[in-house]
């Protein structure tokens, strides 16, 4: 039987399959896969809080891959509805592993203050944003990542804006988004005293939405 893609926008029935593809990708932090679970969780959360706009891809129902964009300002109840979960995640990953836990807050904060520091030298507007890109490694190279990022370029030219940004680094597949058009603007090496929380290189991209 054919596979059959479907496009369609989150749905909190969407959550747990998706946080699954998150940490495979990205969260193995701890020994402990429970905790590494709670962790994906939080970042699929932290991500929805700050998001305008959402597309989730799914295999014969199945949630594949999910993009995640800011155009103006978020909802407020939205908002508060995905931070309070992530401090319900994050009580629940510091009763599992308070190191893992604090390392995880460690690096948080040290990604937050980079990318800032990044998005202050290349002085681009911030009030559009691709949040997050994720796509299950099972339905990667079948144009699902690029079906995603165009449904979220549009949405963001849609509501007025000729140019949106996202941040990413050496432990994701940048150079996607190059293939994509988008242009890399800033770089940062992780220092020795940042090697133990940081990738190896964090990048800031831009993409041209005016043509």
């Amino acid at each position: 039987m054919v596979s059959k893609v479907s496009y369609r926008p989150f749905d909190e029935t969407d959550f747990d399959e998706l946080a699954a593809i998150m940490q495979l990708h990205w969260h193995a932090r701890s020994a402990n896969d429970a905790y590494n679970y709670l962790e994906a969780c939080d970042d699929l959360a932290c991500c929805l809080s700050t998001s305008t706009f959402s597309q989730v891809a799914r295999i014969d129902d199945t949630p594949c891959g999910i993009v995640l964009a800011r155009a103006g300002a978020v909802d407020g109840s939205w908002e508060r509805r995905w931070l309070d979960a992530s401090s319900d995640f994050m009580e629940q990953m510091r009763a599992i592993d308070p190191d893992a836990q604090r390392r995880y807050r460690d690096f948080i904060e040290a990604s937050v203050r980079v990318n800032e520091d990044m998005i202050g030298r290349a002085g681009i507007n911030t009030d559009s944003e691709i949040t997050l890109l994720a796509v299950a490694s099972t339905a990667q190279h079948l144009g699902i990542g690029s079906v995603l990022l165009d449904a979220a370029s549009s949405y963001v030219a849609s509501c007025g804006f000729t140019e949106t940004y996202l941040c990413t680094d050496t432990d994701c597949t940048w150079k996607f988004y190059e293939q994509r058009g988008l242009k890399r603007i800033a770089t940062h090496r992780a220092t020795r005293e940042e090697r133990h929380l940081l990738p190896r290189e964090m990048y800031l991209y831009s993409l041209d939405l005016s043509s």
